[in-house]
Parts: C-alpha cells; structure tokens; sequence
C-alpha cells in the first residue's frame, strides 16, 4: 500500500523488507521462504524457485473458497508453516551432524 511502512522496497517484496528490518534474512527457512514468495508476487521469476507455483495455486484456490480475509490469513498461516518446517527438515538433512569433541568428555 502507497505510504505504509512496510511495502516493497527497491527490488525486494514487503516479505523481504520485513524480514531485513527485524533482521531474520539470515534464518534460512525464512530466506527461502521470502524468494518463493518474492518469485510469486513480483512474477520476476528472480529466484527461480520451483514451489512459487504451487503456492500460488494454492493461495488463488483457497481465496476464491474463503473469500473471508481473516478466514484466508488463518489457513494460509498452516500453509506457510508446513513450508517452513519443509525447508527446515531439508537444511538439517543437508548439514553435517557435529561430531562430539573427544577432548571435551577428558575434562
């Protein structure tokens, strides 16, 4: 919306300006999450992420149902949890599992 605070800021969807000005960019499920949702609102396809549209579908679908916006924010919000939580659970299968440190149980 024209003049509010937060909105899209040069190349970045208002997803991407919030998560920049509380400083959760670094958050890994919550960066991929904003390129998906950067991919379905500017139609840019800047990200190339294959899920954009998926969850455009199921974002158009769920509204021409609901068509209630409270009602839309509430099942949207399961949406983008189950996401999140998807893109978590492929980080933490990606990442090394730490090795314990031998010197450390010595002490």
């Amino acid at each position: 919306m024209f003049g509010a605070e937060f909105t899209h800021h040069g190349e970045d969807c208002t997803f991407e300006t919030l998560l920049k000005r509380f400083g959760l960019i670094e958050i890994k499920g919550l960066r991929e999450i904003a390129q998906i949702v950067h991919d379905v609102d500017l139609k840019d396809d800047k990200f190339h992420r294959l899920e954009a549209a998926g969850l455009n579908a199921i974002i158009d679908g769920l509204s021409k149902v609901l068509r209630n916006d409270r009602k839309l924010l509430q099942q949207t919000s399961f949406v983008f949890d189950g996401l999140y939580a998807l893109l978590n659970k492929q980080e933490e299968k990606r990442s090394p599992k730490p090795r314990p440190d031998k010197r450390s149980r010595n002490r």
